[in-house]
């Protein structure tokens, strides 16, 4: 099977090209595949975004989350 891979600047057109492609026979459209992250991804994304605290003790800590 060869693949072909195009890029469409224009998404308004995306319906018309998949319309026509999907009337050829022998050729399908794949569903891009994506990449699931992982926790030190996510846990990167996390200290970018500022979603973190930071504790000068433990005490400290557990008074945040009420224990």
């Amino acid at each position: 099977m060869t693949q072909l891979t195009i890029n469409i600047e224009d998404k308004s057109i995306l319906p018309h090209l998949k319309k026509i492609l999907n009337a050829l026979e022998g050729v399908s459209i794949a569903k891009p595949i994506r990449k699931k992250k992982t926790g030190l991804e996510e846990a990167l994304e996390d200290i970018k975004a500022g979603r973190v605290k930071r504790f000068e003790s433990m005490d400290d800590l557990f008074k945040d989350l009420g224990i």
